[in-house]
């Protein structure tokens, strides 16, 4: 019956002209706000100091002859934003982060998605126009500026603030409409954001261990020389803050989740010049910081100030370098077996980045300039286009397969949190029946519990805590409802480890569940458990995994999840990262739509253009000991929110010809009263079985050790093999 339905839905996308995926319509109905444009022309918060900004602005806009001035919600390394960061907010309001606006000398209009329509709608200030990418309504911001510009002769933005593909695709529109893009080094904001503006972190940087690591950085520079010079690279930037913290060893917490440092590096092959960029760099330098009781530049093998001064061919041994004779011969990765590597350390200036890879492209020796997808316009716009190469550089391809030692601290960790949601959700199962619990102060409680596991480093990603209606939507907001003794708990709720990232979903019912409860979450658990089963071939990649029957429980009644099923997870790091995902959906983590064509699409243009876009994540090959997440999840306005996931490597199975399957890490039981086993199949509940058996070697000797006879009877009676035996 469910192939009749899809085939139907089908013929009525072609007869229609509906471009989107069963299910997207149920989606659009349940979670998409219906508005798609909000004006707020009448209210003014009591905050007047963002009405000065923009007056400010469109000053300096009269000033230097533009009439519309673009603002990315971004910093220069196109990263994760920091308080210092948010001139989007500084200048509207706006405190989300999935954001793109234009400022005219009268108007002033917002471009979000469906996650953050309403946030935006209650944060901006008075004068500002909001639109919903994806809405019925809503217009591309190339289309607004033409509507409501009479004469639009020049368009401004600042360049460190935009990805060099957007840049490409604004100024491809701009030229056919004689419109000039000026290019403003100094963003218009900074000039105007200076009271009471939060300063850039700067934390202390630390050493990641090499037990944890498995790779020295002198290694991993000495790989990443060996692909740059099978691409004729000779200089390599690198933007990303997890290549950096990956590639030299080391971590931070500038950032409440993220375990990384705001950098920049630049490797002239040439000569083994290797330039990492830090906020107050001397200080970080100087602070010991190393299992070695070395400090950060002992470990950098430079010195207190920063500067690496050439060394003989005598190599030390707490680099982890062995002693050879330099020779002067050879290429730069042969050169780097005879070099000792040290690191020119200089304080955190995009500037200077800028400055430094203008003066490197220029000179004859540079073959090629080898800069990330996500670099920003300002680093890329003086480099020859003969000599750029644009794509994944290095340390994103080497890091993304995980080795031997990051395998095998992202199974103690995992096994480790596993074991301690046991034992809270077995007493939290306890307690429903006569405390009074808020989920705020359950998320805080977790939180600070963990704390006291081993090799804990804070939380991994933002806290999806919820109950019955307050889970329903993508981000629940943590607040102080009440969680009673009736209804479905979710908990999804990460944590960094030093030797492993988790990231781990469970529901559970208290009360009688309904009918309804037990069907929807009995159809996420296929749809996991069709994802965790899955045998694929070498060579496949995320997109190929999702194939139609992996979400076809949940599509033949018409429910969908508007995100990747899978994202890439870090060994000791973001708990979404590239360059890979699972997914053959449009959205994705960043966004619920496709957000390119909604600021690019021009129907006044004549020229039909190929917009330029970074890669595609879900086409990325997929590789052995690539580890992902799988989290089907429900989000059903006004009833209940769900979520299952599990972490998980590729690892090597046996087919007819090379294949890959998964191999779980997560290994918690799910919520046995929400399964309708009759619904299973054979396949899914052998699978089942299979699981629980792991569950029961590895963390019921967990849970001895630690004579939690509570934990031992609550994780029993989820995974007694009776509950599957009836059914097989």
């Amino acid at each position: 019956m469910g192939h009749v339905i899809s085939l139907l839905f089908l013929l009525f996308n072609f007869l229609f002209g509906k471009v989107v995926s069963f299910g997207d319509v149920k989606y659009a109905n349940d979670f998409f706000p219906k508005e798609s444009i909000y004006r707020n022309e009448n209210h003014c918060l009591q905050d007047k100091m963002k009405g000065r900004h923009v007056n400010y602005i469109r000053k300096l806009m009269r000033e230097k002859n533009i009439q519309a001035y673009i603002i990315c919600n971004e910093n220069a390394n196109l990263g994760v934003l920091t308080d210092h960061d948010r001139r989007l907010q500084a200048i509207s309001g706006f405190s989300g982060t999935i954001g793109t606006a234009v400022i005219t000398l009268e108007k002033a209009a917002l471009w979000t998605d469906g996650r953050t329509f309403q946030s935006a709608i209650d944060d901006v200030d008075c004068g500002w126009t909001v639109y919903r990418k994806g809405g019925m309504d809503t217009m591309s911001l190339i289309d607004w500026i033409y509507d409501n510009v009479v004469d639009v002769t020049s368009v401004g933005a600042c360049p460190y603030h935009m990805s060099a593909v957007w840049w490409s695709n604004f100024q491809d529109v701009f030229e056919e409409k004689n419109t000039r893009f000026v290019p403003f080094h100094q963003d218009l904001i900074d000039f105007v954001w200076t009271e009471s503006r939060p300063s850039l972190p700067a934390s202390q940087i630390y050493v990641h261990p090499l037990q944890f690591a498995g790779e020295t950085w002198q290694s991993k520079v000495k790989r990443t020389l060996q692909m740059m010079n099978e691409q004729n690279a000779d200089v390599l930037l690198l933007t990303n803050l997890d290549e950096i913290a990956w590639l030299f060893n080391l971590r931070a917490r500038d950032f409440t989740f993220d375990p990384y440092f705001i950098s920049f590096c630049v490797i002239d092959a040439r000569r083994t010049k290797i330039s990492l960029y830090l906020i107050d760099h001397e200080a970080k330098l100087n602070k010991w910081s190393d299992p070695e009781n070395l400090s950060v530049y002992e470990f950098l093998n430079t010195s207190p100030s920063g500067e690496c001064v050439p060394q003989d061919c005598s190599l030390d041994p707490k680099n982890h370098e062995t002693t050879n004779t330099c020779d002067g011969k050879g290429d730069a990765s042969e050169k780097s077996d005879h070099l000792q590597l040290c690191v020119d350390v200089l304080e955190y200036s995009p500037t200077s980045v800028k400055e430094y890879l203008r003066k490197l492209s220029q000179e004859e020796s540079v073959r090629k300039v080898w800069v990330p997808w996500t670099s920003n316009q300002a680093f890329v716009e003086d480099i020859p286009k003969e000599k750029l190469i644009m794509k994944y550089t290095p340390p994103m391809v080497l890091k993304a397969a995980k080795n031997e030692a990051e395998i095998s601290g992202l199974k103690n960790s995992t096994l480790r949190d596993s074991v301690f949601l046991a034992t809270y959700f077995a007493e939290l199962e306890e307690r429903i029946k006569e405390d009074t619990l808020v989920i705020n102060e359950i998320e805080a409680e977790i939180r600070n519990r963990r704390k006291n596991e081993l090799h804990n480093n804070g939380p991994s990603g933002t806290s999806l805590i919820g109950f019955g209606p307050t889970a329903e939507i993508m981000v629940p907001k943590l607040t102080e409802d009440i969680i009673t003794g009736n209804g479905v708990f979710l908990c999804d709720m990460g944590s960094q480890y030093l030797d492993g990232t988790t990231d781990i979903a469970r529901n559970f019912v208290y009360g009688i569940p309904t009918e309804r409860h037990k069907d929807i979450y009995t159809r996420l658990l296929m749809t996991h458990i069709n994802l965790a089963r899955k045998k694929f071939a070498v060579g496949s990649t995320g997109r190929d995994l999702e194939s139609d029957e992996i979400r076809a429980p949940l599509r033949e009644i018409g429910v969908d999840f508007p995100h990747e099923i899978g994202h890439m997870v870090a060994a000791h790091g973001s708990i979404v990262e590239g360059p890979a995902s699972i997914s053959n959906v449009t959205s994705d983590w960043r966004s619920d739509v496709a957000m390119d064509r909604h600021i690019f699409d021009c129907k006044s243009c004549s020229k039909k253009r190929s917009l330029s876009a970074e890669p595609d994540w879900r086409d990325y090959v997929l590789e052995e000991a690539m580890v992902f997440s799988n989290e089907p999840s429900f989000y059903g306005k006004g009833e209940f929110g769900m979520r299952i996931e599990n972490t998980m490597f590729i690892t090597k199975d046996e087919c007819d010809t090379p294949c890959y399957s998964f191999e779980q890490l997560v290994y918690l039981p799910y919520e046995s009263k929400l399964i309708k086993h009759e619904m299973l199949t054979t396949e899914q509940i052998s699978w089942l079985k299979d699981y629980y058996d792991m569950v029961e070697k590895l963390v019921i000797p967990e849970l001895k050790a630690k004579n939690d006879t509570r934990a031992l009877r609550w994780l029993k009676e989820r995974t007694h093999p009776d509950l599957l035996n009836s059914t097989s």
